[in-house]
């Protein structure tokens, strides 16, 4: 194997391709082996993958599938693989093992929000030793991005989409409840995920098949919607995943993640956001369906996402994006901007124990070896 770089080097220097890369995140099963994968419209076999890291400079994959010591074992050969040190991800909103075999799997955050109205306290210590511990958990195995918590307030019953994955239906409890999971993770070179904005708590569609629409006034999303929002900025979250949902009194032309006006004007200018911006999955219907794939992620970078999540297809997106810059309808400066925050943010996890401090045999005993006050109560 050829010896590969020990530091991240210095973005800025890479070309325009390799530059737009950086920014796409793709799916990736959690499996060693190709028989394995779960997923095959998603999940592309070794050889295809193994390409898109090496050759094209892939910023990220997200993971599913598998135990929590294969996926020490996944994660180091995918560092391996990589070109430039990877952002490694999973969904792993209720803990490590939600995805992952052999890891702590915690109560939904419905089922937390539940007890913070009747007992707050013990409730934030809760999700704060929550944090913590899936912090822990995720390093151990190699996941260096934590794409939670869920900070939508659910106050729709009928939600198909978010439900229990939210801490509830007051804001004022999932704000705290969420900035206390961010503070769990807080020693740990870990990243956390706020999402998804600005707010998918109240929707009766599921945006994986279609487009939710959310009618409200601007005061009634400034005080259901945002809060949780602004508190998790507050409390030094790293990223932000944009909905796939359209906000008619804020832009009645293009979803939250394809809107300028809603991820550069509100978030990054109104909240002051200065954290990754990344999209929810661009396969989702509501996207995919209605924009086309390429043309989804040339919109999704000129509203101002920086990290591309799960674009159809990798190349083509890439190669949209190049084109894009090249006619003059994203700045190259734009693309500049992205590139800088994703430094920042891998520079935060520590690339160097991403490569080098990986040791598959001593995960399981390191997890095993992790106390969860959630089950001693």
């Amino acid at each position: 194997m050829n010896s590969l770089p020990k530091s991240l080097p210095d973005l800025n220097n890479l070309s325009l391709a390799e530059q737009v890369a950086q920014m796409v995140v793709v799916r990736a099963s959690g499996y060693l082996f190709d028989h394995q994968i779960q997923y095959p419209i998603w999940e592309p076999p070794a050889q295809q993958l193994q390409r898109w890291l090496q050759e094209l400079g892939i910023g990220g994959v997200i993971l599913l599938g598998g135990s929590a010591v294969e996926l020490a074992l996944r994660s180091k050969q995918l560092q391996e693989w990589a070109k430039i040190p990877l952002l490694i991800a999973a969904d792993i909103e209720e803990g490590v093992g939600q995805r992952f075999a052999g890891a702590t799997w915690f109560p939904p955050p419905m089922a937390l929000g539940a007890i913070a109205q009747n007992d707050p306290e013990p409730a934030l210590q809760y999700v704060r030793t929550m944090g913590e511990i899936t912090a822990t958990e995720a390093l151990a195995i190699g996941i260096n991005w934590i794409l939670a918590p869920v900070v939508d307030v659910n106050n729709n019953s009928q939600n198909p989409v978010i439900n229990v994955r939210s801490f509830g239906d007051n804001p004022q409890i999932v704000s705290q409840l969420a900035s206390a999971f961010i503070e769990g993770t807080r020693p740990y070179p870990v990243l956390t995920t706020a999402k998804h904005f600005p707010g998918h708590g109240d929707t009766a569609t599921d945006s994986h098949l279609d487009l939710p629409i959310l009618p409200h006034s601007p005061p009634r999303l400034a005080t259901v919607e945002l809060p949780p929002f602004t508190n998790a900025i507050a409390a030094g979250v790293d990223a932000i995943m944009t909905a796939h949902l359209l906000i008619t009194a804020w832009d009645d032309q293009h979803p939250a993640t394809l809107s300028e006006r809603i991820l550069t004007q509100l978030l990054r200018t109104d909240l002051g956001f200065e954290g990754l911006i990344v999209t929810d999955a661009l396969v989702m219907g509501a996207i995919a369906n209605r924009y086309g794939a390429d043309e989804a992620t040339v919109m999704a970078v000129e509203a101002g996402a920086d990290i591309l999540l799960m674009p159809v297809n990798p190349e083509t997106a890439i190669e949209a994006v190049c084109q894009a810059v090249e006619q003059g309808r994203i700045s190259r400066q734009r693309i500049q901007a992205s590139v800088e925050r994703i430094s920042r943010a891998k520079r935060k996890v520590g690339y160097h124990s991403q490569r080098e401090g990986l040791d598959e045999h001593s995960t399981a005993q390191q997890i095993a070896s992790l106390q969860n006050p959630l089950s001693q109560q």
